[in-house]
C-alpha cells in the first residue's frame, strides 16, 4: 500500500523534494467571454501573440491537459511555470519521481517554489493534487496520471476552480470530449543545442476540437518562448 506524507502548507520558500505557426482564426467561446469581462490577464501565457490570441493562455481556476513523452512535457512545463509572475508555489505529483532540479532550473523554474510528491497509486496522486489546491493553497499543480478517468479530470477541474489555481494533467490517452479548458500535445523538437525546442499542438479549447501547431523554443537568458525560425 503506497502512502505519502501530508502535504505542508505553503511556506515562503518551499524546498525541492525530490517553424512557423499554423494559424487558426480566433473563435468565440469561453476565451472570448473571459476577454469581454476583462479576465484572463493573470493566466500563464506563451508571450507569443499568434498562440495566446487563441486561448488567452493557461487560465487560472481551470484544468489543462498535456499529452506527450514525460521528459519533453516536464521541460516544457518547467519553462512555462517559470514565467509565472505570481511566483506561485507548485506541487508536482509523479508516479516514480525522477525530476531533475538543475535541468528544471535551466528552464527557468526556481526549485524553491517546488514540492514533489511521488506515489505509484493513481488514487493517491489524484488525492495529493486535490489536497494541494483545496486546503493548502498551492497556486499550480502538475499531476502525472497517464490514463485518467473522466471522474479524475472533473475532480481536478473542480479543485482548481475553487482555489483559482492552475492544474495540469499530464496524460497519455485522449478521451473525447476533453473536460479540460485546453488540451495540448507536446513533443521534443530538434534544437540548435542552446535553446530547447518543442513541437506543440493545441487539440481542444473550451470543449471544442481545434487544430493548431507551432514549433517553439525557450530563450533562457530572456526567460521567453519564441517561435522557432
Amino acid at each position: 500500500m503506497s502512502r505519502f506524507a501530508p502535504l505542508p502548507s505553503v511556506p515562503p520558500h518551499s524546498s525541492f523534494q525530490t517553424r512557423a505557426a499554423s494559424y487558426i482564426a480566433p473563435r468565440l467561446g469561453l476565451a472570448a467571454l473571459r476577454r469581454s469581462f476583462g479576465l484572463g490577464s493573470s493566466a500563464l501565457t506563451f508571450g507569443i501573440p499568434q498562440i495566446d490570441a487563441l486561448t488567452d493562455g493557461f487560465a487560472r481556476g481551470a484544468l489543462h491537459e498535456i499529452i506527450g513523452e514525460r521528459a519533453a512535457v516536464s521541460g516544457f512545463l518547467a519553462a512555462l511555470l517559470g514565467r509565472d509572475r505570481r511566483q506561485s508555489q507548485i506541487l508536482w505529483v509523479t508516479a516514480n519521481g525522477g525530476l531533475h532540479a538543475p535541468t528544471l532550473g535551466q528552464l527557468g523554474l526556481d526549485h524553491r517554489r517546488l514540492t514533489v510528491v511521488s506515489t505509484p497509486r493513481v488514487s493517491d496522486r489524484c488525492a495529493a493534487a486535490e489536497q494541494a489546491m483545496t486546503p493548502l493553497g498551492y497556486g499550480a499543480v502538475v499531476a502525472e496520471i497517464e490514463h485518467a478517468s473522466s471522474e479524475i479530470a472533473q475532480r481536478l477541474q473542480e479543485a482548481a476552480a475553487r482555489r483559482n489555481a492552475i492544474a495540469f494533467l499530464v496524460r497519455q490517452d485522449r478521451p473525447q470530449p476533453s473536460l479540460a479548458a485546453t488540451r495540448w500535445a507536446v513533443q521534443a523538437a530538434a534544437s540548435d543545442g542552446f535553446r530547447p525546442c518543442w513541437q506543440i499542438a493545441l487539440e481542444a479549447c473550451d470543449g471544442s476540437a481545434v487544430h493548431g501547431a507551432w514549433q517553439v523554443e525557450w530563450d533562457h537568458a530572456a526567460g521567453e518562448f519564441r517561435l522557432a525560425a
